[in-house]
């Protein structure tokens, strides 16, 4: 990459090239020089945001919230709770144990093709105390993050669906 570098900037120093063609190539090169974190994905790269799950006093309330200021249709009810559609993913919607601290209660990250049974031994080959719940014919995989915060992994098709709530919380 040095001779590459060092011939452009010959290239533009003696005129052969403009201004804007030389932040083009440089560009490029960083560009180039990048490496590929995709490829480098243990369990596969993410394709989005599917759900954040939150636990709340009260979920017609929190509804209600959430609707007024973003016009977030219901893609799905779950149990006691609601899932509301924003863009590709959902914000679900679920009652707090009594006494309990309303908090976000996990993250869903959107996997294309996503295959638990093939990505729970690459986990636990990190140390990772992974799990998979099954809910209906869907296969979900949970662990937590170095700060203790709730992952689920999820087939990019998930969309909150009506199904048995399983092991852990819902969403």
């Amino acid at each position: 990459m040095f001779a590459q570098l060092e011939t452009t900037l010959r290239h533009y120093e003696s005129g052969k090239m403009s201004r804007r063609e030389l932040v083009g190539a440089l560009a490029a090169m960083m560009i180039a020089a990048k490496p590929s974190l995709q490829g480098a994905a243990i369990v596969g790269p993410a394709t989005g945001l599917n759900h954040a799950t939150l636990f709340v006093r009260d979920v017609a309330r929190s509804q209600e919230f959430y609707q007024s200021l973003f016009g977030m249709p219901i893609l799905t009810r779950q149990g006691v709770g609601v899932n509301l559609r924003a863009g590709a993913g959902f914000v679900g919607l679920y009652p707090v144990a009594a006494r309990g601290t309303p908090r976000i209660d996990h993250i869903c990250i959107a996997i294309d093709g996503f295959e638990a049974t093939k990505v729970l031994p690459k986990l636990q080959s990190m140390k990772l105390d992974a799990a998979i719940v099954q809910r209906g014919d869907a296969e979900e995989l949970y662990f937590d993050d170095p700060d203790g915060i709730s992952v689920q992994i999820q087939d990019t098709k998930y969309r909150g669906g009506v199904g048995r709530l399983g092991d852990r919380d819902p969403g």
